[in-house]
């Protein structure tokens, strides 16, 4: 009997011993938790390549990869503000916002073909060695003046003569006037194809490359080796834009880095545009990636459009928004802006892009021209390559943008 009670009192539990141990463990669990929550480290913002890498298209037949929530960037880890970010749970659309289905019929209004206002804003330009440098345009030295022997003032280089006459003077042409693509117009209609979002997608913006000219590129200023992509597409015969990310309406969609807001102070919107401005050469204007609230901002756009005038570049509102104040901060300004008329695919639908394209036509009919904007789509790529091939045998003539710039004075020149 004393051996079974031993044996038994040998297997009782020590209640309080284990009471002990439970509350040990517990406490390493809180501390563990605690020096996690400490020493952890934030999550990394992929670099810009690395995440742009994820929008690459895949080969036929198979799923589309999942385009990335947020896209890196080298200044801005998104494009979205603190207040304007959405949950988790919601899925953030990366290139475009939703397109208005709306045909917007303009007018041709006349346009000064002077020099910019302002002097122009240093460019970075990036020298071979990979370094960068700010390179200032040279200030312009006024000539020396003397008077004549009839007391008119004439230049230093100029004989000093009474028999002298008198040169009528040539304003200098601005940038996008050297940059635009050397073009005849005739009496047809003009239509002017721009296709946004270029340079990201690369197998597709190559396909656009590919298609007749002239169509008006315009490349997404986060996209990957800019500089090589449009020189190819120059040398295909295409003339070039930059396309601006600008705030969107929605806030379940990123416009993608150094993205121009509405409540930027202007020192930080000046920066990310002037840094969206130098990733390529050798473009005529800019128009807005998304935008729909920023271009209803008069103040954020008059600071677009002075940068502008200080460049020698021209608008193009893409009209994301009726709210627009594009065309109205151009005007105050005086730089050469245009709006969109149509959006050949707010439907990513064949049947619906090919009946864009006859209102189209249609519009240029009635108006005399036509812009409108597509992106670089299969479903887009498939409906323009035909119509391409045959819109000048229907009677209209197909342009590059700044087409419908020139045009419009050439009644005036031949008037003077």
């Amino acid at each position: 009997m004393a051996g079974k009670k031993l044996a038994l009192r040998k297997v009782r539990p020590n209640i309080r011993r284990q009471i002990i141990l439970m509350v040990l463990a517990i406490a390493g669990i809180g501390i563990g938790y605690g020096l996690g929550f400490v020493f952890k480290k934030a999550p990394v913002t992929p670099p810009l390549a690395k995440a742009i890498a994820h929008a690459e298209p895949t080969p036929p037949g198979t799923a589309p990869q999942q385009v990335p929530d947020q896209i890196g960037t080298p200044r801005v880890a998104s494009g979205l503000s603190e207040k304007t970010k959405t949950p988790e749970k919601s899925k953030i659309r990366a290139y475009e916002e939703a397109l208005p289905d709306n045909i917007v019929e303009t007018t041709l209004a006349p346009i000064a073909l002077s020099g910019p206002t302002q002097p122009p804003t240093p460019m970075r330009q990036k020298p071979e060695d990979g370094s960068s440098q700010e390179v200032s345009p040279k200030p312009l030295i006024p000539t020396p003046m003397q008077k004549n022997r009839a007391g008119t003032q004439i230049g230093a280089n100029e004989e000093s003569s009474s028999n002298t006459p008198l040169q009528p003077s040539i304003a200098p042409r601005r940038t996008w006037q050297r940059n635009a693509l050397p073009f005849v117009t005739d009496g047809r209609p003009k239509i002017a194809i721009v296709i946004d979002d270029m340079g990201v997608d690369r197998n597709r913006s190559e396909q656009v490359v590919a298609l007749r000219p002239p169509l008006t590129l315009s490349y997404l200023t986060y996209g990957r080796d800019l500089r090589h992509q449009t020189a190819a597409a120059r040398k295909a015969g295409h003339e070039l834009l930059m396309h601006i990310p600008m705030e969107p309406t929605s806030t379940t969609i990123d416009p993608g880095p150094n993205v121009l807001l509405s409540g930027m102070e202007e020192t930080e919107l000046l920066q990310n545009l002037r840094w969206d401005m130098e990733q390529f050469d050798g473009y005529v204007g800019i128009n807005n990636h998304m935008g729909s609230r920023f271009t209803s901002n008069l103040k954020g756009m008059m600071s677009v459009m002075n940068e502008l005038n200080s460049r020698g570049l021209l608008f193009l509102d893409s009209l994301t928004s009726a709210s627009s104040k594009g065309s109205k901060a151009a005007r105050i300004v005086g730089i050469p802006h245009l709006v969109r008329n149509v959006f050949l695919d707010h439907v990513d639908d064949l049947d619906s892009i090919k009946k864009r394209l006859h209102d189209t036509e249609r519009l240029a009919s009635k108006n005399g021209y036509a812009i409108a904007i597509g992106h670089p789509h299969d479903n887009t790529l498939a409906a323009l390559a035909p119509w391409l091939a045959t819109v000048e045998e229907r009677g209209f003539q197909l342009v590059p943008l700044t087409a419908l710039l020139t045009s419009r004075q050439q009644p005036q020149a031949k008037a003077n």
